[in-house]
């Protein structure tokens, strides 16, 4: 892999004209291939104005506006200050959160009834998911720490490469050199016995820009709950944990068409498992990560080019005890990963409406894990290609993308979509074709006992559309609604099952997947009256298949249906929010369920001007209904708990 750590800028130039020729030569070829599309337009008209957020948009963000997605930016985020990926996406979506308790518990997402290690988590574009696992633990994210999080559903394999039959989750930074000096601080507290407190800082120049976001948590992770067990109740006293970290980002601008970023995120988690119902255990584990990345972008006319790299050190220990007083360890386990990945992407825009992007990325990935025996590698490269067409009020887009590990391959991942503007400002139409698959987990290979080298890949394809309308009821009020129906399948899938003394992974079954996502928003404006509601629907059946025979298992912890009704309102310094969230009852074995559950959260308070700053006091009522529920089996939740911050902006 190409170690993109320190360009020159006479390199870089000498570079980006040698690949303007070769993808000049690529285009022309692809215009005299497609005069339909061109039609009589010559490579030497007019150039075209394009705006800066359209050339320098990532491969991922240029692609997907055929497929739904969500974004939340600074007026959310900030909310969430002091809180994990866990909370936002709880809050504001209707996606099925599975976490091993509450708090810093281990927790994953699945989206569209697909499993955690089949939904993408991205840092600026590059894989953070665990390499081992395949999923990533949302709890080891803070929600504030970007400027961006998006949430792709059923995102492209073309664009994404492995582990997206259910979507993918992006976290970007988009720091850009200006003049100015801001940011924040808060500090907050809640009934569980924690505190948490962290800082924004933003400064730049006409050239260079700095943010470092700083957090840090400690939480005893107290509450009493029932076990039903031993039928009497239990008080939580061992699942204290605390948090720190910082994510560092910086923009300087070489000149006025090129710019060179970086960014640092370091984090450190300390968790005491905590018993589940019924037991007593003695547990520990610990996380650690250092993420650097590196950047480069040069705007020329008609075209960009971009080159970045990365490098990912992540540890976790795990130990457990027969009792809290032994010397020794029962279990002691460690887990180091070491990754390095490298992208690099080629843009060109014609007059015709059409663009043309061309791309290469390699990673190469080291696991050192007791229980594999020796350390494993795993060496991959991919090809990447892509071409949009806009016309007035349709966008067409195609994507193609190849993948190759030393193990296996991926085959050949196309996707296919379009946008259509059918009513301008009040109907748009989408459509999405895209094959996917993922790579088998280094634990799913090469776990002594149980692993299996003669694994394949999953294979499959989603197919999805979609319907956006606004209605504008008067001209302070608008409702926007979101139907987006979908299909996926999957060949392939690896599943743990029991095999003799131990539990193996096979290549056996085949899961088909149909639902559809619902959201619908009404939105009221008055003076400083603000109102707004916003409904999120997502239903889901899967079914699962044995390859050999007849016989339809059960998709574990897959919810047919999950909510998120959100009702925000403003009225001066004031605000209020309150939510609404409902699962239905899922399997957690073959022939058991966990209930259903419902939850309310309150948040009130008031925003206060403060110089040329703002002071934020809030209160939040977590639980409202005291309800009793478990997100996996044998966790306890926390039942009615409250939390206040208090925040600062300038």
């Amino acid at each position: 892999m190409t170690n993109v750590t320190v360009l020159s800028i006479v390199t870089v130039q000498k570079l980006t004209k040698q690949l303007m020729r070769t993808a000049t030569r690529l285009t022309l070829a692809a215009v005299l291939s497609f005069p339909g599309v061109t039609g009589a337009q010559s490579i030497t008209d007019t150039l075209i104005h394009i705006p800066d957020v359209v050339v320098n948009a990532s491969r991922t963000d240029h692609f997907r506006h055929d497929v739904k997605t969500e974004e939340f930016r600074d007026s959310i985020l900030n909310q969430y200050a002091g809180e994990s990926l866990v909370r936002l996406l709880s809050g504001q979506t209707a996606l099925n959160i599975k976490a091993y308790g509450v708090g810093g518990g281990a927790s994953s997402i699945s989206i569209r009834g697909a499993s955690a290690s089949q939904v993408q988590v991205n840092w600026n574009g590059f894989p953070i998911n665990s390499v081992t696992l395949g999923s990533s633990d949302i709890s080891m994210i803070p929600a504030a720490g970007f400027d961006r999080i998006s949430l792709v559903y059923g995102a492209s394999g073309a664009l994404y490469g492995s582990g997206t039959f259910g979507g993918a989750v992006s976290l970007n930074s988009e720091l850009t050199p200006e003049r100015g000096i801001s940011g924040s601080a808060y500090i907050g507290a809640q009934s569980l016995r924690a505190l948490n407190g962290g800082f924004t800082f933003k400064a730049g120049s006409d050239r260079l820009a700095w943010k470092v976001f700083a957090w840090g948590t400690v939480s005893e992770n107290e509450f009493t709950y029932y076990d039903y067990i031993r039928q009497t109740e239990h008080r939580q006293t061992d699942g204290d944990w605390h948090d720190y970290g910082m994510i560092h980002n910086l923009a300087f601008r070489l000149s006025s068409a090129s710019l060179l970023e970086a960014g640092l995120w370091y984090q450190e988690k300390e968790y005491d498992i905590p018993s589940r119902i019924g037991s007593t255990t003695y547990e520990q584990q610990s996380d650690s990560t250092l993420k650097l990345y590196l950047g480069y972008r040069y705007i020329g006319n008609r075209w960009s080019l971009k080159v970045r790299a990365a490098r990912f050190d992540d540890l976790q220990t795990y130990w457990q005890k027969p009792a809290p007083d032994s010397p020794v360890n029962s279990i002691d386990s460690r887990i180091a990963a070491l990754q390095h990945h490298g992208d690099i992407n080629f843009r060109y825009y014609m007059p015709s409406g059409l663009s043309f992007d061309a791309g290469l990325t390699g990673s190469m990935v080291t696991a050192d894990v007791s229980a594999y025996g020796d350390k494993k590698l795993e060496k991959g490269i991919a090809l990447f290609t892509g071409l949009k067409y806009t016309f007035d009020r349709l966008t067409l887009q195609s994507a193609l993308r190849k993948e190759w590990f030393n193990t296996f391959s991926s085959g050949l991942l196309p996707s296919f979509g379009l946008k259509w503007d059918a009513i301008p400002g009040q109907w748009v139409l989408r459509a999405n074709y895209s094959k996917k698959f993922r790579k088998p987990t280094f634990n799913d290979l090469f776990w002594i006992p149980g692993g299996n080298p003669d694994l394949n890949p999953e294979n499959g394809c989603t197919i999805e559309a979609g319907s956006e309308n606004t209605f504008h009821v008067s001209e302070k009020s608008v409702i926007e609604t979101d139907i987006t129906p979908y299909y996926t399948h999957v060949n392939d899938m690896i599943v743990w099952r029991p095999g003799g003394a131990y539990w193996s992974p096979k290549n056996y079954q085949e899961v088909r997947s149909v639902g559809i996502d619902l959201s619908a928003g009404f939105t009221m404006k008055h003076e400083k009256i603000k109102f707004s509601s916003m409904l999120k629907v997502g239903l889901n059946h899967s079914v699962a298949n044995e390859e050999d025979g007849q016989e339809k298992l059960t998709m574990l912890y897959s919810p047919l249906f999950v909510s998120s009704w959100k009702n925000s309102l403003t009225a001066g310094i004031f605000d209020l929010e309150v939510t609404h969230g409902f699962t239905s009852a899922r399997h957690y074995s073959d022939d058991r369920l966990l209930d259903p559950y419902n939850l309310i959260d309150i948040r009130a308070g008031v925003n206060i001007k403060a110089g040329k700053g703002k002071i934020g006091m809030h209160l939040s009522c977590n639980n409202v209904t005291n309800t009793t529920y478990e997100l996996i089996k044998l966790y306890p939740m926390p039942g009615r708990y409250w939390s206040a911050k208090i925040n600062y902006e300038f």
